[in-house]
């Protein structure tokens, strides 16, 4: 069976990023359910975060394009096999525990700006990493001599 996504709600944070949940939990057997929640942590990419970065113009901005105007980081947490009577409660213990774990930590005023560097310096090699790839395809990069004598 498919799971249903239900959004939870949103939780904007003082540093402008925003939480939003959602259910994603589905029937597996019987009165029994895959109980998934997942939650998406939202930043917003400011022309500030881009001022901090520099480099080759033509991969900036093809670094720009690749992460567009948000960065998104997902996270799920499930639970198996949970009875149907116990699921509303369960979804409601994992958003509260999501809050008291993770919201110090993504309430930092520099965590918008530490994840746009994370996501920066991925997307740059995966940019080069591919560039590397068109200029040598794979298997001519080496040139394998034709003659042993030399290993002898």
């Amino acid at each position: 069976m498919k799971a249903e996504v239900k959004y939870l709600e949103d939780e904007q944070l003082a540093n402008g990023v925003v939480i939003r949940f959602y259910d994603e939990s589905r029937r597996v057997a019987g009165d029994r359910w895959q109980v998934t929640v997942r939650y998406d942590v939202v930043v917003s990419v400011s022309e500030t975060f881009w001022s901090l970065v520099s480099g080759e113009p033509e991969l900036i901005e093809e670094i720009r394009a690749a992460l567009g105007a948000e960065i998104v980081l997902t996270n799920v947490n499930e639970r198996n096999f949970i009875s149907e009577d116990e699921k509303e409660a369960l979804v409601a213990e994992i958003v509260s525990r999501i809050r008291n774990n993770i919201f110090g930590y993504l309430a930092d005023p520099e965590f918008p700006e530490c994840y746009f560097k994370r996501c920066f310096k991925e997307a740059r090699e995966e940019i080069k990493r591919k560039i590397r790839e068109m200029l040598v395809p794979d298997n001519e990069d080496i040139e394998e001599p034709v003659d042993f004598s030399h290993l002898f």
